[in-house]
């Protein structure tokens, strides 16, 4: 019980580091790769160390840390952050045309349907693949099922992330075909089955 109290203690503790020097390194006028990776080695630390000392309660009690310290440092920087030269512009980053621009209702239908619609295929996909890969593995179906269930939004919000920082369609397209490899083979199982 002392090894498992030490380990969380340390996982937490690597968790604020993580969070405190990512802070330190995204606040300085020149980024530093070293400085990031330190930061990311830490909170990636943070979770198998919690993990290692109580499984997925003491990765969540890592996460937790890492969560509370990434709060008070930005309130911190927002309670004491100049107040604005300038005031902010009027525009809203291309939400709604201005004046007499078109409307471009249909790009802007097709960008929602890639962005949040079609990435809901693939990340079922994953989900059923690690549902797959759990039973593979001994899991029991119940904490296959659990695994797929927390998995699938993540891979969601990945795919819609990677989708989004993509300003062609053609690499939209291409991340969207990518992602969607492991439905295949869960396909193929279901089919089979």
């Amino acid at each position: 019980m002392m090894a498992t109290d030490a380990l969380i203690a340390a996982s937490a503790l690597a968790a604020v580091l993580g969070v405190g020097t990512l802070r330190f390194a995204w606040s300085r006028a020149k980024r530093s790769s070293v400085l990031n990776t330190l930061g990311w080695g830490l909170l990636a630390a943070s979770v198998a160390g919690g993990w290692a000392g109580a499984g997925a309660w003491g990765s969540t009690v890592s996460a937790l840390w890492a969560m509370g310290a990434a709060f008070v440092l930005l309130a911190v920087a927002a309670l004491t952050a100049p107040a604005a030269r300038s005031p902010a512009s009027n525009r809203r980053a291309g939400m709604l045309p201005e004046g007499n621009e078109p409307r471009r209702t249909g790009r802007r239908l097709i960008t929602f349907l890639l962005v949040a619609v079609l990435p809901l295929v693939p990340s079922v996909g994953a989900a059923l693949a690690l549902v797959q890969l759990g039973k593979a593995l001994g899991w029991s179906t119940a904490n296959a099922l659990v695994t797929a269930l927390m998995a699938a939004p993540l891979v969601w919000a990945l795919i819609t992330y990677a989708v989004l920082m993509r300003a062609d369609r053609q690499g939209q397209l291409k991340i969207l075909a990518l992602a969607s490899l492991p439905l295949l083979p869960a396909l193929a199982a279901g089919i089979a089955a």
